[in-house]
């Protein structure tokens, strides 16, 4: 894809790559709010494409691809830095997606960022709140994908509750309304009843929060209210009842093609019956009376999160200060890794190529986290504080990100399995390797767990080689610190750092 020109620099574009169709926005902003330019949508039914062993199957792969490649045509006047691209669940759940993601990169000159439920719960909100202004409203916000369903409450711009569920039109359609048969009242009863049992584990907790009035984002929904408004079901407003009007008119017609409406695509149409069984289970188990179809989804969030991007890094930094009050992380030490790390980075920066704002920002992360599997247990501390990263929905994160964290807070210490790192990309194996080696680095150095400033050390760079200079008196003072840097020197090499130890001259 060809560099954009510095005079777009207020263009934006959000690629969301949904379970059922890959959605493409590009705008820019007008006061408070956006201003659309572009939009593009492509039935991909990536959700459907999946095979029994969870990977896409080469055609499925093929067709999205092809999708991309358009997209790369409407990007090339979009700066890089004014791009997001992300998946939802269906790449959640993929196998083996390493070529898809790789390729997809190539066409866009953008990583995909797979993005936890909660997450895009989250950027749901954020879209809404946008668009309706009014804070004193408490909303309960729906979206209905192909494969999961997302749900948050909250008042003005920042959601209090969100929860993501593992139903959608297109898993729903393929497991109870594709047969042969056609769509019957059995399979819809079944469909509905299979969604109300998947909610059961949310249901008390959002009733009891409550909500003044409801807002529905997804296509599944957008399209309910336009059929109910066609058949003359209701004015578009979706209600329970207008809702099973519209679920007997397709049971009574067998499918939905054959209700010869023109307010849906064909593609929707092939999977609009599992969304609104999904619908009917929500409004039945959450006791909701009328949604509000909105226009805006995930992709706005998106641009509203990159225009947003102070605000997107506070909602990075207040889960990173909820992870280190539930796990109880020594905040004194943290800082302390934390201080050197920085002063490390600063040194090795222009040397090593490292990026100031991404690079940096991991590692901070990492160091403010690398305890954090001591609230689990003290042996084995940093398997464990990678698990809780790696398994964790962190808001503001995306799964690469997490993911890259994951790796440094596992091998701050201890043995370093080379393979682990081999079987990364070139440039991320890089770039974690030496990130790795200045978290190692800083951990060691504070093991001790004493406010001693660092000002007598100082390091020297040449090439992946860092060079420790320490007064004679700094070495006397902490033999034990010592040895351990003689034996980490043998362990960097594995991530091919090396390290050794001078006297200060």
């Amino acid at each position: 894809m060809k560099a954009a020109k510095d005079n777009n620099s207020s263009v934006y574009a959000a690629i969301d790559l949904g379970s059922n169709s890959f959605h493409m926005m590009i705008a820019e902003p007008e006061g408070s709010s956006i201003r659309k330019i572009d939009s593009l949508r492509m039935p991909t039914r990536l959700g459907a494409g999946l095979d029994k062993h969870k990977r896409l199957r080469p055609e499925t792969e093929a067709n999205a691809l092809d999708a991309l490649a358009q997209y790369a045509e409407r990007l090339r006047d979009v700066p890089a830095k004014n791009i997001r691209v992300v998946g939802t669940n269906t790449l959640r759940r993929a196998k083996k997606r390493d070529h898809f993601m790789s390729e997809a990169n190539r066409l866009l000159g953008k990583p995909i960022e797979i993005i936890s439920g909660r997450e895009e719960a989250r950027l749901i909100y954020s879209a809404v709140s946008h668009t309706y202004p009014n804070s004193d409203q408490r909303r309960l916000i729906i979206d209905i994908g192909g494969g999961s369903t997302e749900l948050a409450i909250g008042k003005g711009k920042h959601p209090t509750l969100m929860e993501s569920v593992n139903m959608g039109c297109v898993s729903y359609t393929h497991r109870f309304l594709s047969g042969d048969e056609g769509i019957t009242a059995a399979t819809m009863k079944q469909a509905t009843m299979e969604a109300e049992l998947e909610l059961q584990p949310l249901v008390v907790t959002y009733k009891q929060f409550g909500w003044d009035e409801v807002v529905g984002c997804s296509g599944t929904i957008k399209a309910a209210a336009r059929m109910m408004a066609e058949l003359s079901i209701s004015d578009g407003t979706i209600t329970r009842d207008g809702l099973r009007q519209l679920a007997r008119s397709i049971v009574k017609a067998g499918n939905v093609d054959n209700l010869n409406l023109s307010s849906i695509s064909p593609s929707r149409s092939q999977v609009i019956a599992g969304g609104i069984a999904v619908l009917r289970a929500i409004m039945r188990t959450l006791d909701i009376k009328r949604i509000t179809a909105s226009q805006v989804a995930l992709r706005e969030g998106l641009i509203y999160d990159m225009l947003g991007k102070a605000e997107h890094v506070d909602i990075q930094s207040q889960t990173i200060a909820n992870l280190t009050s539930r796990y109880s992380i020594d905040i004194r030490q943290a800082n302390r890794v934390e201080t050197t790390a920085k002063k490390l980075f600063k040194q090795v920066q222009k040397p090593w190529k490292l990026d100031p704002e991404t690079d940096l920002e991991l590692l901070t992360w990492a160091a403010k986290l690398h305890e954090l599997g001591m609230g689990v247990a003290h042996t084995q501390y940093h398997k464990h504080g990678a698990y809780i990263i790696e398994n964790s929905d962190l808001l503001g994160f995306t799964q690469t990100e997490q993911n890259a964290l994951a790796l440094l807070v596992r091998y701050h210490r201890r043995k370093i399995e080379h393979e682990v790192f081999e079987a990364l990309p070139e440039n991320e194996r890089t770039r974690l390797s030496l990130l790795l080696g200045l978290l190692r680095l800083s951990a060691l150095l504070h093991r001790g767990r004493y406010d001693d400033p660092m000002d007598d050390l100082n390091i020297a760079i040449k090439q992946e080689q860092i060079t420790l200079l320490a007064p004679q008196s700094w070495l006397d003072e902490h033999p034990l610190t010592y040895a351990e840097i003689i034996a980490e020197a043998e362990r960097l090499t594995h991530v091919n750092i090396k390290l050794k130890t001078e006297k200060a001259r």
